[in-house]
């Protein structure tokens, strides 16, 4: 790459736009763009009303200053840091839905397994029926039975479902219908 040409991917990079880097270098549209894309780095044409901040640093870097010229400097460095943050986060944005994608086919295959291997919930299979609770003395009996057979029972708290409904089948209430 010629320095005329190397002149001119600088000053895209650093986000002139190409007529300002026609002007510059005398390079055509076309030639920029092969030279750009010949770094790897995408091309797209840059308008100054589309590109405000490329025009004023273009200026800046031409500034016969050399405060204005740090302070172009400075301002290309920032929205270099905000393009390659951007870039980032559009990169993030871009893996987080594949990581979506790929849990939606995972969900959808591991259903697709239960389902072929007869384990998947039963749609049409109504939840049981709630055991109402016992009272406390008839807790402390069920309690009592449950330790008998060798079950573990708290001494106070919620008793399993299953031990009460065990429980009730041995000993039915007078009070149940």
């Amino acid at each position: 790459m010629d320095a005329e040409t190397a002149v001119a991917v600088s000053l895209y990079k650093n986000g002139a736009t190409v007529a300002d880097i026609a002007e510059v270098t005398g390079l055509t549209q076309h030639e920029l763009a092969a030279a750009v894309t010949g770094t790897g780095a995408p091309f797209a044409v840059r308008t100054p009303t589309n590109d405000p901040s490329g025009m004023l640093i273009t200026w800046g870097q031409q500034h016969g200053t050399k405060g204005m010229q740090r302070l172009a400097e400075t301002a290309r460095n920032a929205l270099a840091g905000l393009q390659e943050a951007h870039r980032n986060e559009a990169v993030v944005e871009a893996a987080r839905a594949r990581v979506r994608a790929a849990r939606e086919q995972l969900a959808t295959a591991e259903q697709a397994l239960r389902t072929a291997q007869g384990t998947a919930p039963k749609k049409s299979a109504a939840a049981a029926p709630a055991v109402p609770r016992p009272d406390r003395a008839e807790g402390a009996l069920i309690r009592e039975w449950a330790r008998a057979r060798g079950h573990q029972v708290g001494s106070a708290g919620a008793i399993a479902q299953d031990l009460i409904v065990a429980y009730r089948a041995e000993h039915p209430r007078a009070d149940a219908a």
